[in-house]
């Protein structure tokens, strides 16, 4: 159907008519199909969450009873290794403040007694 005043060239009858087709698809039993087959689409996706929610569970189920074993395989601290490690940490601390204050106490008296030691040399020392 050319426009009053323009030689029809086909290609404004082909555009027509695929608009025209096209317009039947969308307001036909076409479009009801489509829209089903997305809420199907839409159904699948959820199952796959559902899926992926029954793996994880599956997965946890399965690191809770192998736990053990993986953290002797892999060589992992566990939390009571840590807080056993920071125990015996805080204790050489405190055993080190006490090395140190004994030897500070020790070194006080070695060093009275080889000044004496040397006082008694030095008095040797003269009287040859």
């Amino acid at each position: 159907m050319p426009v009053e005043g323009e030689k029809s060239t086909g290609m404004g009858d082909r555009v027509r008519s695929t608009v025209y087709g096209a317009s039947e698809k969308i307001s036909g039993v076409g479009v009801s199909e489509r829209v089903s087959g997305v809420s199907e689409k839409l159904k699948g996706s959820v199952n796959v969450s559902t899926n992926t929610d029954t793996l994880s569970n599956k997965i946890d189920l399965f690191l809770d009873e192998k736990s053990d074993q993986l953290i002797k395989d892999w060589e992992l601290a566990t939390q009571d290794d840590i807080l056993n490690i920071e125990k015996r940490y805080t204790q050489v601390s405190n055993d080190m403040g006490q090395l140190e204050s004994n030897f500070n106490e020790f070194r006080g008296s070695t060093n009275k007694k080889l000044k004496k030691i040397e006082e008694r040399l030095d008095k040797l020392e003269k009287i040859e």
